[in-house]
């Protein structure tokens, strides 16, 4: 669908580069600002030091958060490479990317958690889409400036389905990119990895002026080749073409006030199969398109002088459409999801006792989700027409007590409303999700912290009112199943209650080394009631002669049910730094089984420990890292589900980022993925992960400072 001359783009892309690192005109400024370089900035991933915000709705130090919080930065996506978001994810303790590895198809899981019972926000909007068989991840790593990874129930602030967690996106901006200057800049990037025969192209312009900034981007990637696994199998049908658009308009009247209008787009154009989770077969193959837009306006506010007033207003809409041909029988299928939101959150500053704010934090939300699907220009059963409406409320204070104690409770209020077309009866509901945490810190070096909180999800639309057929499977001559989708509009949110308790340690300076050492460990339990089930039973009954195809039918169904779950599991995270390197040690233990002896369940994810080291060379201007995951297999799943074997894999890179001389301003980048060549898969996925691959990539910032 996309017409793209990537390999011709990049090195126009860097003629370019080279051309005005040549040529400065007139009214560039130095050539430290002109060439825009950069060093490479601390580590976020396991720092305790960095200020978070999604656990609490408000700014505070990650040491003394009550609650699992891991934040991204643009810059340690970057040394990444990351083909898809499993590379992004893959070092964050109780996270997992599953579904790929083609990009359309991957899906969130936090501890055992996923899909649609873990929130994704971008830009304060939320993305609900949640087509079956279908990812969530509609954005491009190159367009993001932050993530924010929030791990464990997170309904008190944020609504349906964070029962496992939320996911926070920040996008980039033209004041973040040139802090308090004003001035123009220009990146260009190119990239290539072998595996699958990918290039990568992307351009941001962006500027500032006195109260304005702006930002436009745009990126491009081209797999032109199936991926190959680490057994030298091709994964078929996992050719794609990514295209990704961002303009940002920021207004700032002063320090103080901030109003921002933003347009992104996706485009992703791929032949997958119609689940894209399964196997390429000659007649599962579609041609898909899926797109998505989203315009936001947001509002900020946080003049210290009214200590009533800390404000962050949101309006946004959330459009995704997917066209699917598919090319065995010409059918054509297009599914419409529509999220149109309203955030309003406000912070209200009474002091502090000692480093403890004493804060009220109140919101609101307002969203609805609309759905449409059509067959062949006929409405389809499998994706009906409905729409659900939600309405919230929801308030928390910080209160810090005497001997370094903090108390944090929640308390949100949902309503929301469902409507479907047919001879569904409207319905309403509502929830109640409270939240409790208390944090100590008995000395500068350490804090405990302990979180009591309930979550709960929403059934989705396509969950309460799927009907029609989901599959046909021939089973000889004169004999298919024909499986079709029950609807079960009685079907009830999911509801938990989970309980974490976490420690912190740290020390800037190990004995009389000049290392920093820093600890965190954290317990959880989860138990979930109407655990929301799918269960296909392949022939429910005795077959049926068609007279009109003289066939034998078996009848077969696919429905939701309820069931109750219980989650517990711990995770440890370790990191030895300093100024000139690191070493990272992350752990992921994950366990559950269905209550009341329902045997285990099918889809948590796998133990991990992950081991990172990072060394910096030449006044930091060169990084070499490298990275070893190991994986426990996964077979304590019920009777028949998908077993996964255990694996490890090994990661290098290496980043050279020049600061003086002809290539000052260039950033160079080399990764091996799965440098051993590892056959393996990521649970519950059916298909393999990309063996080996080598990564290149080149990039040229310029800025011209006023």
């Amino acid at each position: 669908m996309f017409k793209r001359s990537i390999p011709a783009l990049m090195p126009l892309a860097l003629a370019c580069s080279a051309l005005a690192a040549e040529e400065p005109g007139p009214e560039t400024a130095t050539e430290g600002e002109r060439s825009g370089a950069a060093s490479f900035p601390v580590t976020d991933l396991f720092s305790l030091d960095r200020i978070v915000v999604t656990a609490t709705r408000t700014e505070r130090l990650a040491f003394t958060t009550p609650a699992s919080v891991s934040r991204i930065s643009r810059d340690e996506i970057s040394l990444i490479q990351p083909y898809g978001f499993q590379d992004v994810f893959e070092a964050v303790p109780g996270v997992s990317i599953f579904g790929g590895p083609r990009r359309i198809a991957e899906e969130p899981s936090i501890r055992g958690f996923a899909d649609e019972q873990v929130v994704i926000r971008v830009d304060g909007g939320r993305l609900n889409f949640n087509k079956a068989h279908g990812g969530r991840f509609l954005f491009d790593p190159e367009l993001i400036d932050s993530i924010e990874v929030l791990r464990g129930a997170g309904s008190a602030l944020y609504g349906s389905g964070a029962l496992g967690g939320v996911f926070v996106i920040e996008t980039s901006t033209g004041r973040s990119r040139l802090g308090e200057q004003d001035g123009l800049g220009l990146r260009l990037g190119g990239g290539y990895d072998d595996n699958g025969d990918q290039w990568q192209a992307n351009l941001t312009a962006y500027g500032q002026h006195g109260s304005f900034d702006w930002l436009a981007a745009l990126t491009r990637r081209d797999v032109g080749e199936d991926l190959v696994d680490g057994s030298g199998n091709d994964i078929l049908a996992t050719r794609d073409e990514i295209e990704a658009q961002l303009l940002k308009l920021g207004f700032e009247p002063d320090s103080n006030q901030r109003l921002e209008l933003s347009v992104e787009g996706f485009d992703n154009q791929g032949l997958n199969p119609t689940n894209s989770n399964e196997v390429a077969t000659a007649t599962n193959l579609v041609d898909r398109l899926t797109e998505r837009r989203q315009t936001r306006l947001s509002y900020r506010n946080d003049d210290p002088a009214l200590t009533w007033l800390d404000l962050t207003a949101t309006l946004y809409r959330n459009e995704v459409e997917a066209t699917e041909f598919r090319l065995d029988d010409g059918r054509v299928d297009v599914t419409d999801f529509d999220t149109r939101g309203l955030d309003l959150v406000n912070s209200i500053d009474f002091g502090r006792r000692g480093d403890e704010p004493l804060r009220l934090t109140v919101g609101t939300e307002l969203y609805r989700d609309r759905q449409s699907g059509l067959r062949n220009g006929q409405a389809r059963r499998q994706f009906p027409d409905a729409e659900v409406d939600y309405q919230a409320a929801f308030a928390q204070l910080e209160l810090p007590l005497a001997g370094g104690v903090a108390l944090i409770p929640g308390l949100r209020y949902d309503d929301f409303s469902y409507s479907a077309d047919g001879d569904f009866p409207d319905r309403d509901e509502s929830q109640t999700t409270p939240r409790l945490a208390l944090g100590w810190q008995p000395a500068d070096s350490t804090y405990l912290w302990v979180e009591y909180a309930e979550a709960f999800r929403a059934p989705s639309l396509t969950e309460l009112y799927a009907d029609g057929v989901h599959f046909v499977v021939p089973l000889g001559p004169g004999q298919v199943v024909i499986n079709e989708f029950v609807p079960t509009p009685e079907l009830e949110p999911e509801q938990s209650s989970q309980f974490q308790v976490g420690a912190r340690w740290r020390t800037p300076r190990l004995g009389e080394s000049d290392f920093s050492l820093s600890l965190e460990a954290t317990a959880h339990r989860s138990d979930v009631d109407d655990f929301v089930d799918q269960f296909v039973t392949f022939i429910s009954g005795p077959p049926a002669f068609d007279p009109i195809t003289q066939t034998a039918v078996f009848p077969g169904i696919t429905s939701n049910r309820n069931v109750d779950a219980r989650i517990e599991g711990a995770e440890f995270t370790a990191e030895l730094a300093h100024a000139r390197g690191y070493v990272r040690l992350g752990l992921t233990l994950l366990d559950g089984e269905r209550r009341n002896g329902g045997g285990e369940l099918a889809s948590l994810q796998s133990d991990r420990l992950t081991l990172a080291a990072g060394l910096y060379l030449f006044d930091r201007q060169l990084r070499l890292g490298g990275e070893w995951i190991a994986a426990r297999g996964r077979d304590d799943v019920p009777e028949g589900a998908l077993t996964t074997p255990g694996y490890g894999k090994v990661d290098l890179n290496a980043a050279w980022l020049p600061r003086a001389g002809a290539l000052a301003g260039f950033e160079f980048r080399l990764g091996f993925d799965n440098l051993l060549d590892r056959d393996y898969r990521i649970h519950p996925n059916a298909i393999d992960q990309p063996g080996r691959s080598l990564r290149l990539s080149i990039a040229r910032e310029f800025q011209w400072l006023n």
